[in-house]
């Protein structure tokens, strides 16, 4: 019983599961914050804070899964390292959303701008963990795909603090900076998590 469930598909699925579910909280996260700094649901900081809790809650449940497991579908850590990242990029998407809510910061374009750039990164993030188990050049893709959106978001980043620098309003711009650095933070998840895609594809194809 115990050598027949080491090869069972259903144990290996698993994983590919939970690594799906951490990217559709990810991607439903980005969805509500760039809904939010457009003027959406004054909820949205509370369903983000628990979007990021299951986030929490299924990395644990990866962990386990890898400590139980003797054979696992990937490499131990790339498995590892995804979820993590999963998790990291939802913490950084809550934090902004807490901050604007907290500090009653008004959302600038630049913060719009970013927002809707890592909803198209966290999509493309969604796409490309489901691709991992049978579509491996989709995956691939689609890795690429949230690593240029990190791109153009930093690229965003940077010019937004120095727009926002040029003020007199040192409460405000230090206020708008800490959120701006959050989008910058989860940017940067969002392009460790698609050159991870791309090195998991490689090392499997």
């Amino acid at each position: 019983m115990w050598l027949s469930d080491l090869f069972n598909p259903e144990r290996e699925r698993r994983f590919f599961d939970i690594l799906s579910h951490l990217a559709a909280l990810a991607r439903e996260a980005a969805e509500k914050l760039a809904a939010y700094v457009n003027g959406g649901d004054p909820s949205s900081p509370s369903q983000i804070a628990a979007l990021r809790r299951q986030g929490r809650a299924g990395l644990q449940q990866l962990i386990d899964a890898i400590r139980n497991t003797f054979v696992t579908p990937l490499d131990r850590t790339d498995l590892y390292n995804l979820g993590e990242g999963l998790a990291d990029m939802l913490d950084y998407l809550d934090n902004a959303a807490a901050e604007i809510e907290l500090f009653g910061v008004a959302p600038t374009d630049a913060m719009r701008r970013m927002c809707e750039g890592l909803r198209g990164a966290a999509d493309q993030i969604c796409i490309g963990v489901g691709s991992l188990q049978s579509k491996p050049a989709q995956a691939y893709a689609s890795g690429e795909a949230a690593s240029s959106a990190e791109e153009a978001i930093e690229d965003l980043y940077r010019h937004a603090l120095a727009a926002l620098f040029e003020g007199q309003d040192y409460a405000t711009i230090f206020k708008t900076r800490e959120i701006y650095r959050h989008l910058s933070n989860s940017a940067d998840r969002a392009d460790a998590i698609g050159k991870l895609i791309g090195k998991i594809v490689v090392k499997n194809t």
